[in-house]
């Protein structure tokens, strides 16, 4: 049963393609899981976040830390391949958009912050504040 429903999705689906030139995967939301996937690891001393941003240019790439909250971005511009101008496209996935997520990781010092990007993996240091750092405590005598 389930198997005919999805048969009959994918087959209206492909008409919607056909006629409207979307592509098969237009409605599905599985396929946001695959952008931007990432890990974040923890130790007494900071938080270790990379994340997968491939096709994406250093300079295209945002990263904030505001509020205990650590906001990452990046956008990706089309790939346009005219080397080969009697080339006709006949399946086509990548494209251009922008993408964020947000990372709720407290107690960071923001000014020690590090990043770095290669081969489209963004790895993002968080060093976290110890009990000397806090510049509200106040000493009472």
């Amino acid at each position: 049963m389930a198997n005919d429903m999805m048969n009959r999705r994918n087959d209206m689906m492909d008409a919607m393609n056909d006629w409207f030139g979307f592509p098969r995967n237009f409605f599905d939301d599985n396929e946001i899981e695959n952008i931007m996937q990432s890990d974040v690891a923890e130790t007494d001393k900071d938080y270790l976040v990379k994340i997968d941003m491939p096709g994406m240019d250093k300079q295209d790439i945002n990263v904030n830390y505001n509020d205990g909250t650590l906001n990452v971005s990046g956008t990706r511009k089309s790939f346009k391949d005219t080397s080969d101008k009697n080339r006709n496209i006949i399946h086509k996935e990548r494209s251009e958009g922008s993408i964020s997520r947000s990372y709720r990781l407290a107690n960071v010092v923001a000014s020690e912050i590090h990043a770095k990007y290669d081969n489209g993996v963004l790895t993002i240091t968080l060093p976290k504040e110890t009990a000397g750092d806090d510049g509200n405590s106040i000493k009472i005598d």
